[in-house]
């Protein structure tokens, strides 16, 4: 069925992703959980169905279901050990927007989210940390990363080095309700996100082989937010009981670097990738102030499995120094037994077995130093076993 309809113009995708973690140590007690992802949709060629060169549309449905260990265990960690796990265990329309594109420049329409265009990275580790569209992890309130879809627009240029694109965003948090999962309205918007993001390609040596990209990005959300320390007066809100200040504006900023140090050889082995990604957020308002990650793959580790493939990877995801400083203040006057929260440090070993085409099989072990950010707290240990199916 799939050449019949591709020839008609029409792409059909059905993905499915499981994710089972069990934290074996850390946490209220040893638990287990099982969360998952299913997408489908489909991408229509205008210029086959009706013959508008260089039109399609796209849309697609996501749910998620089940449950995270970091809640069942009552872990406490800045991110979850299940990358699908978010945004409601609910039905969700994920995209339905109208792509152009006008020789080297396009223009793409409708409902989408954010996180699919600017600041994209490779999911191929269990742990939130290392999935996917940083920006989103730390800034969720705003920067809305799939399944979440808002309004928006965005529009990219080709050129001879990569990409330039920009993009306005409805921000609205009724986009967030797990019973709004097919929201079209525009009713409690709070202003917009304006991301744009600058990408160069390279190929190392000029070899197609060890290709990579490099990507910068900024963006600039012109909501009214609270600060997130300070009250109307300047003072701590969390000891005055005061309403904490208000302002309009938000800014961020980022970077995604993926280059390919070695090429595979005919049967897939021998392929080598980096990775780093590192997130600035807004000072005044983020919980999370910065996340850096950085990671490396490689095909074909055990001879025979040319197509498996073994990553490592480290992160850092740092908590705003304002919000430690009045932690600090309130553990020194013991209103609070807690210790500041500082920085969680997160590494994860996974290695993706092959076992055809459409399945790969990546049992993972995570590893959370300071889980929370605090300090006083021990090792947490996660392993892991993710699957995704892809038809």
């Amino acid at each position: 069925m799939r050449p019949a309809l591709e020839s008609a113009g029409i792409t059909p995708s059905i993905q499915y992703i499981a994710m089972p973690a069990w934290n074996v140590n850390g946490g209220t007690g040893s638990k287990t959980a099982y969360t998952a992802q299913l997408t489908f949709g489909a991408k229509f060629d205008l210029g086959k169905t009706a013959g508008i060169k260089g039109g399609s549309i796209q849309g697609l449905i996501t749910n998620r279901h089940g449950s995270n260990v970091n809640q069942t265990a009552n872990i406490g960690l800045l991110q979850f050990p299940q990358a699908v796990w978010g945004a409601g265990q609910v039905w969700r329309l994920s995209q339905l927007f109208y792509l152009q594109k006008f020789g080297n420049s396009e223009l793409k329409i409708g409902r989408m989210s954010v996180g699919e265009d600017f600041g994209t990275a490779p999911c191929f580790f269990e742990s939130l940390t290392f999935c996917g569209i940083v920006p989103g992890h730390v800034s969720p309130q705003y920067w809305y990363n799939p399944p979440v879809s808002v309004w928006g627009a965005r529009t990219r240029i080709t050129d001879k080095l990569g990409y330039t694109q920009v993009g306005i965003y409805e921000l609205n948090p009724d986009n967030l309700d797990p019973k709004k999962g097919f929201n079209l309205g525009i009713s409690g918007a709070k202003g917009a996100l304006i991301p744009a993001e600058r990408a160069f390609t390279v190929n190392l040596g000029g070899d197609p082989s060890r290709s990579g990209i490099y990507k910068i990005g900024v963006w600039h959300d012109t909501s009214i937010s609270n600060d997130l320390v300070r009250d109307l007066d300047g003072n701590y809100a969390a000891l005055t009981g005061r309403p904490a200040a208000t302002k309009r504006g938000r800014w961020g900023g980022y970077v995604v670097l993926r280059q390919q140090l070695h090429g595979a050889d005919a049967e897939g082995a021998g392929a080598i990738n980096v990775n780093f990604s590192g997130v600035v957020t807004d000072r005044r308002t983020n919980l999370i102030r910065s996340i850096f990650v950085a990671g490396i793959t490689k095909t074909g580790m055990i001879p025979g499995r040319p197509k498996d493939e073994a990553g490592i990877a480290f992160a850092r995801t740092h908590i705003n120094g304002r919000l430690a400083e009045i932690q600090q203040v309130e553990y020194d006057r013991g209103l609070t037994g807690r210790v500041p929260q500082r920085s969680e440090y997160v590494a994860e070993l996974t290695y993706s077995i092959a076992v055809h085409p459409a399945l790969s099989v990546r049992p993972n072990v995570q590893l959370y130093l300071h889980p929370g950010g605090r300090g006083d707290r021990p090792t947490v240990v996660v392993l892991g076993a993710s699957a995704f199916l892809t038809l």
